[in-house]
């Protein structure tokens, strides 16, 4: 597979020749030459000087610099262990962090997706906590919220009206969810009899309806 050996020469290539481009990225960033040709930042020199997406910018800009601190990375993706986009993802969530911790977090990085790099930073939704008591005649609810879940209920409560207090809130949740299953299960309800029809039609290709087969009867004076 000639194309296959050749591509693969071609991305080890890409790899370093990526590892290069931080590397005099970082030089551009010391130094701050980017000033004396007019742009206002190192993200607004590659965006604008050098032609990159805004994305593809940042990506280089954080790579930069995380390896400032954490100079092997340049080697890790000359490696190909890290990817521009999981050292980006630990940018944003290491950046207060110490050095020692950084090194470490990107470390347990290498040869990962970028999905399990974004999952190593997902933060663990808090459970609601909820209390049932039953009684003869109702039932009582005792909901403990953190106040961050209180605040993304009062911003719900905010977009759908003033008039919602979190009773009604609930309960029109609630009844909409109840719709939604009712038209789910109405439509497959529907979809099992169109089933059931068109199997009973094959399964019983050769009737005729009753007219037409009096009609044949009499053509045939009832001799069939």
């Amino acid at each position: 597979m000639k194309i296959h050996r050749e591509l693969l020469v071609l991305c080890k290539q890409e790899k370093r020749i990526t590892s290069e481009i931080l590397t005099k990225l970082q030089q551009m960033e010391d130094r701050r030459d980017y000033l004396d040709m007019a742009y206002n930042s190192l993200f607004d020199y590659l965006v604008r000087g050098l032609g990159y997406s805004e994305a593809t910018a940042y990506q280089r800009q954080a790579c930069v610099r995380l390896a400032k601190e954490v100079p092997e990375i340049k080697q890790k993706i000359d490696q190909g262990s890290l990817t521009l986009s999981a050292v980006t993802t630990a940018f944003k969530h290491l950046r207060k962090k110490p050095v020692a911790e950084k090194r470490k977090v990107l470390k347990s990085m290498e040869n990962k997706s970028s999905r399990e790099v974004k999952a190593m930073f997902l933060e663990p939704t808090p459970t609601l906590k909820i209390k049932k008591t039953e009684y003869v005649d109702k039932v009582l609810l005792r909901l403990e919220l953190s106040h961050e879940q209180n605040k993304t209920i009062e911003q719900l409560k905010a977009l759908k009206s003033h008039r919602h207090n979190l009773e009604s809130l609930l309960m029109d949740l609630v009844e909409k969810e109840l719709r939604s299953y009712g038209i789910d299960q109405l439509k497959a309800s529907e979809s099992n009899r169109s089933k059931e029809f068109a199997v009973s039609r094959s399964k019983n290709s050769r009737q005729i309806s009753r007219r037409l087969g009096n009609d044949v009867l009499r053509t045939a004076n009832y001799k069939c």
